[in-house]
């Protein structure tokens, strides 16, 4: 409808009724005629088309009998605003909830009403008190939401922070098709020193733990790394390895980047000096790990701005904090990943394109099997870790059958 005014609404369904106050008997029956109306459309004063059930037709046509035109129109509730189904002791334990609990969700309220069992979760339903909460005014205010802002920060000696991200790099060739590469850098916040860095053609977890093994083994066990919530980041895997190490994992809280400002500034002056243009440094992984290598010795002799000496500088000056490995000591084991493979008929498990024998099987068994990402001459499986080599197939032609 154009207007709100009830007369004119009235008017416009009395229209839809009328042929069902002059009926004869001949017509057929009262049924017949409702179902009639219900199945056309009926045009609204805006020029919508509409068509209502006939239930709804046949109670206009009632309301009309028992009161006349005025009795077509909408009339108002009249507890509209007032929520008599929410009981009073109810209402005002959410009023006393809110007053003790300014920040809390109202979620959160409706939950501490079933503690008490002040609420069954039924009468009234949560509908209603979500309604009730809106015209009484009490949903938390966001403006109480307290905003902390990000206070920047800096560690003194080499080691107590290590930072790591992503960077996307560009496409080269592999194999005739064109493959998108990732640059992933540890850095140490102190010195803002590159821990270790280079191009890869995927951002996974593997990725992730061979980095962090070559550079724990060069430069010792940080106190803190702090990474953001990617999906390698947020792996089981790494909080596996981080406590088994002894290092804090720090991750930065979804949708606010804060903290991560050092390495972003690198990354962009990666961009600005080494990834600069549209022409690629390399057009082979390898030979874009080489170029970035030679860019990134220039980029640790060069002075930085906000340390005022280069980073290299910066950590030959400053202790490290990282505790460094006895050479008796192996963190292969933990660095180690799992994955599930089924047994075939021949004893053998496949994954990463590859066979491996694993003779004292069940063939259609699964077995867990650990591998190391980079180093996939040996995996170990089952319970007792026990090694499989890949299947030689030359090897196993010499053997004599009976």
């Amino acid at each position: 409808m154009t207007t709100h005014d009830k007369t004119d609404l009235a008017v416009w369904r009395y229209g839809i009724i009328s042929r069902l106050l002059h009926r004869n008997e001949e017509d057929g029956t009262l049924e017949q005629d409702l179902l009639q109306l219900a199945a056309r459309p009926f045009r609204r004063p805006d020029g919508r088309s509409v068509s209502f059930s006939h239930e709804t037709i046949r109670k206009w046509l009632y309301r009309y009998r028992h009161g006349g035109l005025p009795a077509l129109g909408d009339m108002p509730k009249q507890n509209r605003g007032t929520h008599v189904s929410v009981p009073e002791q109810l209402a005002e334990r959410l009023i006393d909830l809110r007053q003790e609990h300014p920040r809390w969700t109202l979620a959160r309220m409706l939950g501490q009403l079933i503690d008490e069992k002040i609420w069954d979760m039924t009468n009234p339903s949560r509908a209603t008190l979500y309604r009730f909460a809106a015209t009484t005014g009490l949903h938390r205010d966001p403006h109480l939401v307290k905003h902390t802002p990000a206070r920047p920060f800096a560690y003194q000696d080499f080691g107590q922070l290590w930072m790591a991200d992503f960077l996307h790099g560009p496409k080269i060739r592999v194999k005739g098709k064109r493959r998108k590469t990732y640059l992933h850098t540890i850095i140490d916040d102190a010195s803002r020193y590159v821990v270790r860095a280079g191009f890869f053609l995927a951002e996974d977890t593997e990725v992730l733990m061979k980095e962090l093994m070559i550079a724990i083994r060069q430069h010792g066990i940080p106190m803190r790394f702090y990474t953001d919530n990617g999906a390698c980041y947020a792996s089981r895997h790494l909080k596996f390895v981080c406590a088994g190490l002894g290092v804090h994992l720090i991750h930065t809280p979804p949708g606010k980047p804060r903290g991560r400002g050092k390495v972003e500034r690198y990354f962009r002056t990666v961009r600005d000096g080494f990834l600069d243009g549209d022409k690629t440094p390399a057009h082979t992984i390898d030979g874009l790990n080489e170029a970035f290598k030679k860019w990134l010795s220039l980029y640790h002799k060069k002075i930085h701005s906000s340390l005022s000496i280069s980073p290299l500088q910066k950590r030959l000056s400053s202790p490290s904090c990282c505790r460094i490995l006895p050479e008796t000591v192996d963190i292969e084991p933990l660095f180690r990943m799992k994955r599930r493979c089924r047994v075939y008929l021949n004893n053998t498990i496949r994954f990463k394109k590859r066979s491996y024998e694993v003779l004292d099987a069940l063939p259609g068994e699964r077995l867990d099997v650990w591998y190391m990402p980079w180093e996939l001459d040996l995996v170990w499986y089952g319970s007792d870790m026990k090694p499989a080599k890949p299947v030689d197939l030359y090897h196993n032609a010499k053997i004599t059958r009976r």
